[in-house]
């Protein structure tokens, strides 16, 4: 491209925007005739919903900010793994079969599901029941296959069923959910999971709905700054030379001159080389301000997508106390939906085969499952350590004063082990409480044989004496 083509470009870019594959646009229009998915008042249009499922994707997939983003949350949700694991033993040997069944691999599905999650806003698993032993095959759709969403008459959060586009528009695919009255009978289920939703709409949305606008204007600004850089490395030579020998030095100097040639000339001829001034302004408050916006809607502080700046260590561990407060409850709600994959995956396969599958005991996750999650804050570790000591040194001298009650012993034994972190529940400190010793109870210490002088002077047991 000449220089007039390449102006040409650069005038088009600046009017009319980047080209189509690389837009993400801060202001939607969509045409007149969508109809909403589930027609709430808070949810979006159908064109709305699926212009930000692929924005979001796109930006993912190009732009290394909205990446580092989504791979932050799950490195914090997930990170090097989820376990799950029941006190029931038939629910125990489900789970083992469930995610360690070759096809499901759900362990190596995890990173996946919370990066969808982030992205989209929506997560869309289905379950594949087989008939020879009730075990599920885990599925997922994706959220631009969904064309509507039914819900209960009387209950609008109480999704019934969710129907997925296909390529015959006038027969789309109907998947029932577990709050459809007979989804026992189908072969498979899906299940809708969401998360940055409002009150009285259905849809989730993504944790980078707020940034795409910023994500673009920052984008933008970098491209311009590269157009702008490359166009003060443009100079051209103006040649003066004597009116009469204009025609004859222009076609001479026809071709320019290759870098590094050698011109010789006399003193009627004389070479200048002019830069273009274009007085552009230092763009770097214009930039941060736009991070900072980009920084306020992921909620994490720039240290942590490489932007040290002039943050201190003090000014650092300040910035990532609300960024784990929400990756912690993020990690929590990511949590529940893996206990209650599992748990509707069981109960399917106990509709199928009770006798190998009985009914859970009860229906409360925090008593039917034991999840080990890795730790979003490494420091609470330490602290909560600190605490439990304290407290412990305190409630010392307390039951010091009352050794003999056991209610002031099980209170400050509850608090104690909440401090560091590890919640009892009233069985386990019943058996702690059970298997406690009180020093009066104890056996006295047996008493020192009798002893007495030896013809050399030292004590003999009066039994060896013997």
């Amino acid at each position: 491209m000449n220089r007039r083509q390449r102006l040409i470009t650069w005038l088009d870019r600046q009017l009319n925007g980047p080209p189509a594959q690389l837009a993400i646009s801060p202001n939607l229009r969509t045409e007149t005739g969508w109809s909403g998915l589930t027609h709430r008042r808070h949810d979006r249009d159908a064109g709305a919903i699926q212009q930000q499922y692929d924005d979001a994707l796109t930006a993912w997939r190009k732009n290394p900010m909205a990446w580092r983003i989504i791979q932050i949350t799950t490195d914090y949700t997930v990170s090097n793994g989820i376990q799950i694991s029941s006190p029931d033993q038939d629910m125990q040997r489900f789970i083992d079969a469930f995610w360690q069944h070759p096809e499901n691999h759900i362990h190596t599905r995890l990173e996946s599901m919370s990066e969808e999650l982030a992205r989209s806003g929506d997560l869309f698993p289905v379950l594949f029941r087989q008939r020879q032993d009730g075990v599920s095959l885990l599925r997922f759709l994706t959220k631009d296959q969904i064309q509507e969403i039914e819900t209960a008459p009387n209950d609008w959060e109480r999704e019934t069923t969710i129907i997925q586009k296909t390529a015959d528009p006038t027969r789309p695919k109907r998947w029932r959910t577990p709050h459809y009255t007979r989804s026992y009978r189908n072969k498979a289920i899906a299940m809708h999971y969401s998360i940055n939703r409002p009150i009285g709409a259905i849809f989730g949305e993504s944790d980078l709905t707020t940034l795409l606008p910023w994500l673009l204007r920052y984008s933008r600004m970098l491209e311009d700054r590269v157009r702008f850089h490359w166009a003060t490395r443009l100079f051209l030579w103006f040649v003066q030379v004597p009116r009469n020998r204009v025609s004859e030095k222009a076609e001479q100097y026809k071709t320019p001159p290759e870098a590094g040639s050698v011109i010789v000339h006399d003193e009627s001829e004389q070479w200048t080389a002019t830069s273009p001034v274009l007085r552009g302004a230092d763009a770097a408050p214009d930039l941060k301000a736009v991070r900072n916006m980009i920084d306020a809607g992921s909620g994490y502080p720039p240290h942590w997508r490489g932007e040290a700046a002039d943050v201190n260590l003090a000014t650092a561990q300040a910035m990532q106390e609300p960024a784990e407060r929400h990756l912690l409850r993020r990690q929590t709600h990511f949590i529940w939906i893996l206990n209650d994959i599992t748990y509707q995956a069981y109960i399917r396969a106990h509709q199928l085969r009770p006798e190998l599958w009985p009914m859970p005991a009860t229906n409360n996750y925090r008593d039917l499952f034991n999840v080990a999650a890795p730790d979003v804050s490494r420091s609470d570790n330490n602290a909560l350590a600190q605490a439990a000591e304290r407290l412990a040194n305190a409630f010392d001298s307390i039951r010091s004063q009352y050794p003999q009650s056991d209610t002031l012993r099980r209170i400050l034994l509850k608090l104690v082990l909440n401090f560091a972190g590890e919640v009892a529940s009233d069985e386990t400190l019943d058996a702690i409480m059970d298997e406690a010793v009180e020093p009066s109870t104890q056996l006295p210490n047996p008493p020192a044989p009798e002893t007495r002088p030896s013809p050399n002077g030292t004590a003999v047991p009066e039994k060896e004496i013997k």
